[in-house]
Protein backbone atom coordinates (compact mmCIF):
# COMPACT_ATOMS: atom_id res chain seq x y z
CA UNK A 1 0.00 0.00 0.00
CA UNK A 2 1.46 3.50 -1.29
CA UNK A 3 0.39 7.19 -1.39
CA UNK A 4 1.01 8.70 -4.62
CA UNK A 5 3.82 11.76 -4.97
CA UNK A 6 1.52 14.50 -4.57
CA UNK A 7 -0.50 13.60 -1.89
CA UNK A 8 3.29 13.25 0.06
CA UNK A 9 4.09 16.52 -1.10
CA UNK A 10 0.53 17.83 0.23
CA UNK A 11 1.16 16.13 3.41
CA UNK A 12 4.67 17.40 3.92
CA UNK A 13 3.81 20.96 3.67
CA UNK A 14 4.59 22.89 6.41
CA UNK A 15 1.96 22.68 9.51
CA UNK A 16 3.28 25.90 11.02
CA UNK A 17 1.51 29.04 11.25
CA UNK A 18 2.44 31.60 14.24
CA UNK A 19 1.66 30.56 17.27
CA UNK A 20 2.79 29.43 21.36
CA UNK A 21 1.70 26.29 19.87
CA UNK A 22 2.77 22.46 19.37
CA UNK A 23 3.75 21.57 15.63
CA UNK A 24 4.83 18.14 14.17
CA UNK A 25 4.38 14.97 11.79
CA UNK A 26 2.64 11.78 13.01
CA UNK A 27 2.26 8.12 11.34
CA UNK A 28 -0.06 5.57 12.01
CA UNK A 29 -2.17 2.81 10.83
CA UNK A 30 -5.76 2.88 10.71
CA UNK A 31 -8.94 0.19 10.98
CA UNK A 32 -11.24 1.42 8.13
CA UNK A 33 -14.92 0.70 7.45
CA UNK A 34 -17.07 1.07 4.22
CA UNK A 35 -20.61 0.20 3.80
CA UNK A 36 -23.25 1.23 1.62
CA UNK A 37 -25.67 3.61 2.67
CA UNK A 38 -29.59 2.63 2.66
CA UNK A 39 -31.54 4.68 -0.04
CA UNK A 40 -35.31 5.81 0.15
CA UNK A 41 -35.76 5.68 -3.68
CA UNK A 42 -35.76 1.94 -4.59
CA UNK A 43 -34.26 3.07 -8.11
CA UNK A 44 -30.86 3.81 -6.20
CA UNK A 45 -28.97 0.74 -4.99
CA UNK A 46 -25.39 0.23 -3.96
CA UNK A 47 -22.78 -2.61 -2.30
CA UNK A 48 -19.16 -2.48 -1.68
CA UNK A 49 -16.45 -5.32 -0.86
CA UNK A 50 -12.75 -6.20 -0.98
CA UNK A 51 -12.53 -3.48 1.76
CA UNK A 52 -8.53 -2.89 2.14
CA UNK A 53 -9.39 -3.21 6.45
CA UNK A 54 -5.93 -1.87 7.23
CA UNK A 55 -4.41 1.25 6.25
CA UNK A 56 -1.40 3.98 6.41
CA UNK A 57 -2.67 6.94 7.68
CA UNK A 58 -0.11 10.26 7.93
CA UNK A 59 -0.56 14.08 9.15
CA UNK A 60 0.78 17.19 9.76
CA UNK A 61 -0.75 18.87 12.92
CA UNK A 62 -0.59 22.53 14.88
CA UNK A 63 -1.41 22.42 18.56
CA UNK A 64 -2.21 25.08 20.58
CA UNK A 65 -0.98 25.34 23.92
CA UNK A 66 -2.49 28.65 25.07
CA UNK A 67 -5.61 28.47 27.11
CA UNK A 68 -6.47 27.30 30.73
CA UNK A 69 -9.12 24.36 29.51
CA UNK A 70 -9.37 24.75 25.55
CA UNK A 71 -6.94 25.12 23.24
CA UNK A 72 -7.57 25.04 19.13
CA UNK A 73 -5.67 22.25 17.03
CA UNK A 74 -5.82 21.90 13.00
CA UNK A 75 -4.70 18.94 11.08
CA UNK A 76 -3.69 17.81 7.63
CA UNK A 77 -4.39 14.15 7.38
CA UNK A 78 -4.43 11.32 4.38
CA UNK A 79 -6.11 7.96 4.74
CA UNK A 80 -5.47 5.70 2.05
CA UNK A 81 -9.11 4.02 0.24
CA UNK A 82 -8.84 0.84 -1.61
CA UNK A 83 -12.38 -1.38 -2.31
CA UNK A 84 -14.76 -2.34 -5.07
CA UNK A 85 -18.16 -0.87 -5.59
CA UNK A 86 -21.10 -1.46 -7.67
CA UNK A 87 -23.78 1.21 -8.03
CA UNK A 88 -27.24 0.91 -9.97
CA UNK A 89 -29.78 3.33 -11.32
CA UNK A 90 -33.31 1.73 -12.35
CA UNK A 91 -36.20 3.17 -13.84
CA UNK A 92 -39.06 2.13 -16.17
CA UNK A 93 -37.60 3.67 -18.94
CA UNK A 94 -34.13 2.62 -18.47
CA UNK A 95 -30.88 1.85 -16.17
CA UNK A 96 -27.79 2.33 -15.98
CA UNK A 97 -25.00 -0.04 -14.00
CA UNK A 98 -21.38 0.65 -12.81
CA UNK A 99 -18.90 -1.81 -11.20
CA UNK A 100 -15.36 -0.08 -9.89
CA UNK A 101 -12.18 -1.38 -8.25
CA UNK A 102 -11.14 2.21 -6.52
CA UNK A 103 -7.73 3.04 -5.16
CA UNK A 104 -7.61 6.65 -3.68
CA UNK A 105 -5.76 9.07 -1.18
CA UNK A 106 -7.33 11.26 0.82
CA UNK A 107 -6.86 14.56 2.10
CA UNK A 108 -8.73 15.58 5.35
CA UNK A 109 -8.58 19.25 6.72
CA UNK A 110 -9.57 19.05 10.17
CA UNK A 111 -10.54 21.47 12.81
CA UNK A 112 -10.23 19.81 16.35
CA UNK A 113 -10.12 21.63 19.84
CA UNK A 114 -8.02 20.12 22.98
CA UNK A 115 -9.67 19.97 26.39
CA UNK A 116 -6.78 19.11 28.38
CA UNK A 117 -6.86 16.67 31.31
CA UNK A 118 -4.15 17.84 33.46
CA UNK A 119 -2.06 20.58 34.22
CA UNK A 120 1.11 20.50 32.21
CA UNK A 121 -1.46 19.38 29.02
CA UNK A 122 0.59 16.03 28.41
CA UNK A 123 -2.98 14.51 28.14
CA UNK A 124 -6.14 16.18 25.93
CA UNK A 125 -9.26 14.61 25.27
CA UNK A 126 -10.13 16.12 21.27
CA UNK A 127 -12.97 16.56 19.19
CA UNK A 128 -14.05 17.83 15.92
CA UNK A 129 -15.10 18.06 11.98
CA UNK A 130 -12.82 17.11 9.11
CA UNK A 131 -13.47 17.88 5.69
CA UNK A 132 -12.06 15.58 2.81
CA UNK A 133 -10.81 15.75 -0.82
CA UNK A 134 -9.70 13.00 -2.90
CA UNK A 135 -6.43 14.12 -4.02
CA UNK A 136 -5.25 11.31 -6.07
CA UNK A 137 -5.79 7.68 -7.18
CA UNK A 138 -8.28 5.89 -9.94
CA UNK A 139 -10.88 4.08 -10.30
CA UNK A 140 -11.46 1.95 -13.25
CA UNK A 141 -14.71 -0.45 -14.06
CA UNK A 142 -17.11 -1.11 -16.20
CA UNK A 143 -20.40 1.01 -17.35
CA UNK A 144 -23.45 0.04 -19.06
CA UNK A 145 -26.84 1.84 -19.71
CA UNK A 146 -29.82 0.93 -21.64
CA UNK A 147 -32.95 2.37 -22.51
CA UNK A 148 -33.94 6.32 -21.85
CA UNK A 149 -30.05 6.61 -20.32
CA UNK A 150 -28.83 5.22 -23.85
CA UNK A 151 -27.70 1.82 -24.89
CA UNK A 152 -23.75 1.66 -24.06
CA UNK A 153 -20.94 -0.49 -22.77
CA UNK A 154 -17.43 0.52 -21.61
CA UNK A 155 -15.56 -2.38 -20.09
CA UNK A 156 -12.44 0.07 -19.02
CA UNK A 157 -14.63 3.28 -18.03
CA UNK A 158 -12.79 5.67 -15.66
CA UNK A 159 -15.60 6.49 -12.84
CA UNK A 160 -12.80 8.78 -11.35
CA UNK A 161 -15.84 11.85 -11.40
CA UNK A 162 -18.49 9.14 -9.24
CA UNK A 163 -16.16 10.03 -6.09
CA UNK A 164 -15.45 12.64 -4.08
CA UNK A 165 -14.25 13.57 -0.09
CA UNK A 166 -16.79 13.12 2.44
CA UNK A 167 -17.47 15.07 5.69
CA UNK A 168 -16.44 13.06 9.38
CA UNK A 169 -16.54 13.75 13.17
CA UNK A 170 -13.56 12.40 15.10
CA UNK A 171 -13.12 11.99 18.37
CA UNK A 172 -9.56 10.89 20.14
CA UNK A 173 -7.53 11.38 23.16
CA UNK A 174 -3.11 12.91 22.82
CA UNK A 175 -0.67 12.00 25.02
CA UNK A 176 2.57 13.85 24.70
CA UNK A 177 5.31 12.71 26.37
CA UNK A 178 8.41 15.58 26.19
CA UNK A 179 12.05 14.78 24.99
CA UNK A 180 13.87 17.91 26.01
CA UNK A 181 13.28 21.32 26.33
CA UNK A 182 11.21 21.94 23.26
CA UNK A 183 10.41 17.97 22.00
CA UNK A 184 7.87 15.51 22.32
CA UNK A 185 6.62 12.54 21.65
CA UNK A 186 2.75 12.22 20.70
CA UNK A 187 0.44 9.38 20.77
CA UNK A 188 -3.28 10.38 18.91
CA UNK A 189 -5.70 7.23 18.91
CA UNK A 190 -8.56 8.18 17.11
CA UNK A 191 -12.12 7.74 15.59
CA UNK A 192 -13.67 8.81 13.06
CA UNK A 193 -17.31 8.42 10.86
CA UNK A 194 -18.69 10.29 8.37
CA UNK A 195 -21.82 11.40 8.05
CA UNK A 196 -21.89 12.29 4.21
CA UNK A 197 -20.99 9.63 1.30
CA UNK A 198 -17.64 9.90 -0.94
CA UNK A 199 -20.10 8.54 -3.64
CA UNK A 200 -21.74 11.42 -5.58
CA UNK A 201 -23.91 8.66 -7.35
CA UNK A 202 -26.70 6.02 -6.92
CA UNK A 203 -27.21 5.68 -3.37
CA UNK A 204 -24.27 6.29 -1.77
CA UNK A 205 -21.88 4.92 0.66
CA UNK A 206 -20.45 5.90 4.21
CA UNK A 207 -16.98 4.68 6.31
CA UNK A 208 -15.43 5.08 9.16
CA UNK A 209 -12.28 4.39 11.08
CA UNK A 210 -10.16 3.83 13.93
CA UNK A 211 -6.24 4.11 14.56
CA UNK A 212 -3.63 4.91 16.30
CA UNK A 213 -0.60 7.01 15.21
CA UNK A 214 2.68 8.57 16.50
CA UNK A 215 4.59 11.48 15.96
CA UNK A 216 7.00 14.23 17.27
CA UNK A 217 6.28 17.81 17.47
CA UNK A 218 8.56 20.58 18.43
CA UNK A 219 7.26 24.00 20.74
CA UNK A 220 7.16 27.15 19.44
CA UNK A 221 7.25 30.41 21.63
CA UNK A 222 5.59 32.44 19.81
CA UNK A 223 2.46 33.95 19.68
CA UNK A 224 -0.49 31.26 19.04
CA UNK A 225 -2.70 31.94 16.24
CA UNK A 226 -5.89 32.61 18.35
CA UNK A 227 -4.24 34.84 20.20
CA UNK A 228 -3.31 37.40 17.37
CA UNK A 229 -7.42 37.68 17.64
CA UNK A 230 -7.05 38.39 21.18
CA UNK A 231 -6.69 42.03 22.27
CA UNK A 232 -4.53 42.69 25.36
CA UNK A 233 -6.31 44.21 28.05
CA UNK A 234 -3.91 46.73 29.09
CA UNK A 235 -3.85 47.74 25.77
CA UNK A 236 -7.49 47.78 25.27
CA UNK A 237 -7.66 49.99 28.45
CA UNK A 238 -5.46 52.33 26.97
CA UNK A 239 -7.18 52.98 23.86
CA UNK A 240 -9.06 56.57 24.10
CA UNK A 241 -13.46 55.95 24.37
CA UNK A 242 -14.68 58.71 22.19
Amino acid sequence: MRFSGPSLLLIALPATVCGQFDYGISVGGVLTELHAKDSDDPHLTSSVWNVSRTTISASAFYRERYSDFVDLGVELSLAHRSFNASYDEIGLGGGLDKTVRAEFDQLYIGVKPEVRMDAKRSAVVRFGMMAGFRVAGSAKGTYSSYGGYGNALNKDADLKGDFGGDLRFAFGFGLRAPVGERWAITIDPEATIAFTSMLKKSAGMRGSDIGLRIGLSRRSNRKSLSSLFKVDRKERNAEPIW
